[in-house]
């Protein structure tokens, strides 16, 4: 029974030291560090002057990589809420100050969506634990901390040994979605177009009118809940330091803004006019904005900025705040 009881803890201790070494070689693979789009911070500036916050609209609208002049920050992510920018807000609050901006950006559904509280969570949960320590995590539990935070290797457990064998052999490193979709556009060539490229009119619109329908089933009954008391943190958090908040609501193309009901587009701007006026901030709506309409290719779908917009929106954004901005 001895040696019984002794291979079995053998046995155990080299398992134990496999999957050591195995996540050990995973969590420091190019592919883990930019996964769901989280290499954005790990390399983070001591003082933010700007940072942006935001779902995909957000994260593909703003792009700092070209200004020296200032530290801009964008920590915007595909399907991010409210909430969970109230908690990067917080879990990197000491990076800003008075002289630092936030910008907030607002998208048609952003302020009534509600937030999965509910197991088992996705990656739009699941990835926080990657950056974020278990107080900022809403709905953090044991489990999904083991496979995300302490052993992520065994959250990816099927894909782990081909990207560690595959960088290794010096093979390219892992690419994001949001990462090819910024740098769609980088060159363009040609006559501008008002049709997607590789899209046909009717089925742009179809798209853009599906994409809009879903923005609105995600918002129920445009009720006030999770996200719009996340806003108004916030905000307050950041007057009562004296931090400057900017609302922003991105471009997006006429096929998809146009497909939200009337009703539901007159509450929500009745919303952003309340918050406005309650707190003395500026709000930005780019919806319709001729000077991102010129140029479809502009876009990577219906309502996302490519590489190229995203560099013209940021310009335009900074020229249009260049009165208020106080880093700039």
């Amino acid at each position: 029974m001895k040696k019984f009881l002794s291979k079995v803890l053998v046995l155990t201790m080299i398992l134990s030291l496999l999957l050591i070494g195995m996540n050990l070689a995973y969590v420091n693979t190019k592919y883990y560090k930019n996964l769901n789009d989280m290499g954005k911070f790990s390399d983070l500036p001591e003082h933010i002057d700007v940072v942006n916050f935001g779902a995909s609209h957000s994260a593909c609208a703003f792009n700092w990589s070209g200004y020296t002049q200032f530290a801009g920050v964008n920590m915007a992510l595909g399907s991010q809420t409210l909430v969970y920018d109230e908690a990067l807000f917080h879990y990197y609050f000491d990076r800003l100050d008075e002289n630092s901006t936030v910008i907030l950006e607002i998208m048609f559904k952003s302020l009534y969506e509600e937030e999965p509280n509910e197991p088992p969570y996705g990656t739009n949960i699941t990835r926080y634990y990657q950056v974020l320590k278990k107080d900022f995590i809403r709905q953090w539990n044991l489990f999904d901390a083991i496979c995300y935070q302490y052993l992520p290797v065994l959250g990816n457990r099927q894909a782990a040994v081909t990207h560690i064998i595959s960088e290794l052999s010096d093979e390219k490193a892992f690419q994001s979605e949001l990462e090819r979709q910024q740098e769609a556009g980088q060159e363009l060539l040609g006559e501008p177009t008002q049709v997607l490229d590789g899209w046909e009119e009717e089925a742009m619109n179809t798209e853009g009118k599906r994409r809009a329908g879903s923005f609105m089933a995600q918002s129920g009954n445009q009720e006030h809940g999770e996200q719009y008391e996340a806003l108004i943190r916030i905000i307050e958090k950041c007057e009562e330091n004296n931090i400057q908040v900017i609302l922003v609501t991105a471009p997006t193309l006429p096929c998809f803004y146009t497909g939200f009901d009337t009703e539901f587009m007159d509450r929500f701007y009745q919303d952003m006019a309340e918050i406005c006026q309650k707190y003395d901030i500026p709000y930005f709506d780019y919806t319709g904005d001729e000077r991102f309409l010129a140029d479809y290719r502009w876009y990577s779908d219906t309502d996302h900025l490519n590489g190229y917009g995203s560099r013209y929106f940021t310009q335009e954004f900074l020229r249009d705040n260049q009165d208020i901005l106080r880093f700039y």
